[in-house]
């Protein structure tokens, strides 16, 4: 990986408001010394996909007054779990941020809760959190939240489309999950059970 200040010189546009680090292999040591960074004082959009960033990364942007103007924040493709986003959830240089892109990282109910009810969040309207591991809870307090001023735009996987382990019954885990027409029929038999117990 080249040096940070090095990536900052070459993909900071001129007006020092767009910055774009894709698949730059930054991990937690690029994303503290990004966190570091003056130059990034007019910033509005980071772009930081895929570059095995966990909670220790971000948690240093999250933290870094350098950040104060962002807007756009992309950071999907990464490793960043509940504490990270937690963070940034309670973030007050994140105030502006009007898009969040999460999506394919490892948030759990915890993180979406954070997001969900964050007092600092205030302009968020676009959030993308598909591919997480969010559960039932975490999804209820989002399609909550949605519009509540904010999260207008929400974009999460469908609930209906998990199954979960506390769902499938003993009898169930005969039923080798191997193709969607198996999940199919874990669902249908869920589906007739709850019929049975209304």
């Amino acid at each position: 990986m080249a040096s940070v200040e090095y990536l900052i010189k070459q993909f900071l546009t001129p007006d020092k408001k767009t910055l774009d680090l894709s698949n730059q292999k930054l991990g937690d040591k690029g994303a503290i010394a990004l966190s570091k960074s003056k130059a990034l004082r007019k910033l509005k959009r980071l772009s930081l996909p895929n570059n095995s960033i966990s909670d220790e990364g971000i948690l240093a942007i999250a933290e870094s007054e350098y950040f104060k103007n962002l807007t756009e924040l992309d950071i999907y493709g990464n490793l960043i779990g509940d504490d990270g986003v937690k963070a940034i959830a309670a973030s007050p240089y994140f105030k502006k941020l009007n898009k969040l892109s999460l999506y394919c990282n490892l948030v759990e109910d915890e993180g979406a809760i954070a997001l969900a009810e964050s007092q600092t969040l205030v302009k968020l309207k676009h959030l993308f959190l598909t591919s997480n591991r969010i559960r039932r809870e975490g999804v209820a307090a989002l399609r909550a939240a949605k519009c509540n001023s904010r999260l207008c735009h929400l974009h999460l996987d469908e609930i209906e489309d998990f199954i979960y382990e506390d769902d499938i019954e003993e009898e169930d885990d005969e039923i080798a999950i191997t193709s969607l027409e198996d999940l199919k029929k874990i669902k249908e038999k869920m589906a007739e059970r709850k019929l049975k117990n209304a």
